[in-house]
């Protein structure tokens, strides 16, 4: 599964910073823990990030052990599977147990929702919140967390904020989907135009004294956006890949909001080139991290560019077709323990995501267990023509990288494939579209497959329709599989 995502390989090399212990311990100091709940571990997760590898492997084989011990006998679902395909839960190698799993779907997720549920929970343990999955791969799951599985979200998000070089006493901005934000106060969700004003940050003001935290609808016109942090002046902001470049595209040669000194990205997934654009139009550091609604947060990207694993909250696995991990430099679908939810464990879960593996210690100086570049959804991606994803990323590149001036309109744009084998760029603009833009484009895609090509459109819309669950798509195709 290598040929068409090689790509992805290269890794961003300005601005990598090598840290060490000392220097995160130095940098923890600058967060204040909340009197009225004692952070615990703190120092041990810090420590947890240097430690050597069969370190990290061991205390994570503990926590295995423990969970598919609990999971044989309190989770109706793995209690019988356990017995249907002989696996011994308390076998002394507890990844050998796992590897000898079969793989969780998010279908499996959907139909077995109730046998997922844990009977009776540990000592001490509850449930807590309800996350949904996000639904772009079919209809959406409802997954409980444990009160350990939800304070762990808090403790990581923590931690990613610290690896980002957060100032906690600065302010943090939040343009989201309405759904994603917290609620007013009379229980609605935030509308279009008005700002929320929080004294927190959102998911780690209860463990962690931090500065406010401003929020807006992602659904207002960029321009907007624009205007709104602008006037507001945050430190930090959190927002969407694919809407930070439509920000991007919108602030045309002038900054997105000098005041930011940090931007983290989540969601959706972001290229090299796609980072060179948003990180040039915003002046400052883009960050990411991966995780699931499902999960938790599940991994957090260096400057070095590897996404490190939260080893004390999941185990990763990458694997082929035939089922097994991929070699380094391979891609393969990402593959995820969970070891903090009690109350609805979820083992071998496959996120269906392709990511690539990697090996050796990271330029960064983090140990813990890591891998490449996300590089898309397998559901997606599996169905599409060889040679697709490689195309599109060049048509991507063209548009992010056209002359200077050429389309200072540009709002939005989309790539459409269809089942002929045609392709069609839509793009939203703010003016005229440019005669030479389509000449510009044409002549790009005739110099990426040669001739003959299939056929190639330029198109002027209105808008872009969302999908159902709100989130953009910046490319599209016919190949896709119909939604469950």
């Amino acid at each position: 599964m290598r040929g068409s995502f090689l790509f992805f390989e290269r890794v961003a090399q300005h601005d990598a910073r090598m840290t060490s212990l000392e220097q995160e311990r130095v940098e923890q100091q600058r967060w204040t823990a909340c009197q009225k709940r004692p952070v615990p571990f703190l120092d041990a997760l810090v420590e947890g990030e240097f430690q050597p590898a069969d370190r990290i492997r061991d205390k994570q084989a503990l926590a295995l052990g423990r969970m598919l011990h609990f999971a044989s006998e309190c989770v109706p679902y793995y209690r019988d599977l356990f017995q249907k395909v002989w696996v011994d839960a308390e076998d002394a190698n507890p990844f050998r147990v796992l590897e000898s799993m079969p793989i969780l779907s998010k279908l499996d997720l959907q139909d077995r929702l109730t046998a997922l549920r844990a009977e009776r929970l540990p000592k001490g343990e509850r449930e807590t919140i309800e996350a949904g999955t996000s639904g772009t791969t079919g209809i959406p799951a409802r997954v409980r967390h444990s009160m350990q599985s939800a304070r762990m979200f808090s403790l990581l998000k923590q931690r990613e904020y610290r690896w980002f070089r957060f100032d906690p006493a600065g302010t943090l901005a939040l343009i989201r989907f309405p759904g994603s934000l917290p609620k007013r106060d009379d229980g609605t969700e935030l509308p279009l135009g008005e700002t929320m004003r929080l004294g927190g940050w959102p998911r780690v003001e209860a463990d962690f004294v931090t500065g406010p935290a401003l929020a807006f609808n992602i659904m207002n016109p960029p321009e907007e956006r624009i205007a709104w942090l602008r006037a507001n002046r945050p430190d930090h902001l959190l927002s969407v890949s694919e809407d930070l470049e439509h920000l991007a595209f919108a602030a045309g040669e002038e900054r997105v909001a000098p005041t930011l000194k940090s931007v983290e990205a989540i969601s959706d997934q972001m290229t090299p080139t796609m980072r060179e654009h948003i990180e040039r139009s915003f002046g400052c550091p883009i960050h990411q991290n991966y995780g699931l609604n499902e999960i938790g947060l599940v991994a957090t990207r260096c400057d070095a560019g590897r996404y490190h694993v939260h080893s004390e909250h999941c185990i990763v696995e990458i694997i082929g077709p035939d089922g097994k991990s991929v070699a380094p430099g391979e891609t393969g679908r990402l593959i995820i323990t969970g070891l903090n939810n009690w109350v609805m464990p979820l083992l071998r879960y496959d996120a269906d995501d392709l990511a690539i593996a990697v090996d050796g210690p990271c330029p960064c100086g983090r140990t813990l267990p890591s891998f490449g570049d996300v590089v898309g959804r397998y559901s997606r991606v599996a169905f599409l023509p060889d040679g697709t994803i490689i195309i599109l990323e060049a048509l991507r590149t063209a548009i992010r990288k056209q002359p200077r001036g050429m389309i200072r309109g540009l709002r939005q744009y989309q790539t459409h494939h269809r089942l002929d084998g045609s392709w069609e760029v839509r793009l939203v603009l703010r003016e005229e579209m440019p005669e030479r833009l389509a000449d510009y484009l044409g002549e790009t895609w005739s110099r990426i497959l040669g001739a003959p090509c299939p056929p190639f459109t330029v198109k002027s819309v209105d808008a872009i329709e969302r999908p159902p669950g709100g989130k953009f798509q910046d490319f599209t195709s016919e190949f896709f599989p119909p939604r469950r």
